[in-house]
C-alpha cells in the first residue's frame, strides 16, 4: 500500500518538532492539540471530497496554532504576520497548501524551528 499524500505537511512536521523538544510542557500539550486536530483534517482530505475538512476544524487549526505562538508574540510580530492575521479575521479561508504555509510559518518563527522542504 502507497503512502498517502500529506495535507498539511509543514504544520504536522513544525506540531511534531514541537511535541518532541525541550519547550515548556503546556507548549508540548498544545502541540499534541493541533496534531490530533490536523489528523483529523488529513482523514478528511485523504477522502478526495471537494470540501477536505469542516470549516471549523480548520477554524481549529488557526486557533491552536494563535495560542501557541501567544497573543503578545504575535502582537509583536504583527508585521511579519500579516497572512496569519489575515486568516484569523476572515470567513474564507485559503486552500490547504496555502493554510499550511501559513501555519507552517508561524510556528517555524515563533520557536525558531526549520524551515520545510519545498513540497516536491
Amino acid at each position: 500500500m502507497g503512502r498517502l499524500t500529506a495535507a498539511m505537511p509543514g504544520t504536522i512536521s513544525a506540531a511534531d518538532q514541537l511535541r518532541r523538544s525541550s519547550c515548556s510542557s503546556a507548549i508540548r500539550r498544545q502541540a499534541g492539540d493541533l496534531l490530533l486536530t490536523l489528523a483529523a483534517v488529513e482523514c478528511h482530505a485523504s477522502l478526495g471530497r471537494p470540501a477536505p475538512a469542516p470549516h471549523a476544524l480548520l477554524r481549529d487549526l488557526i486557533i491552536i496554532t494563535g495560542r501557541l505562538a501567544g497573543p503578545a508574540w504575535l502582537e509583536a510580530n504583527v508585521d511579519s504576520m500579516v497572512a496569519f492575521t489575515a486568516v484569523q479575521g476572515t470567513w474564507q479561508l485559503p486552500p490547504l497548501p496555502e493554510l499550511d504555509q501559513i501555519l507552517t510559518r508561524v510556528l517555524a518563527d515563533r520557536f525558531g524551528l526549520p524551515a520545510p522542504a519545498a513540497a516536491a
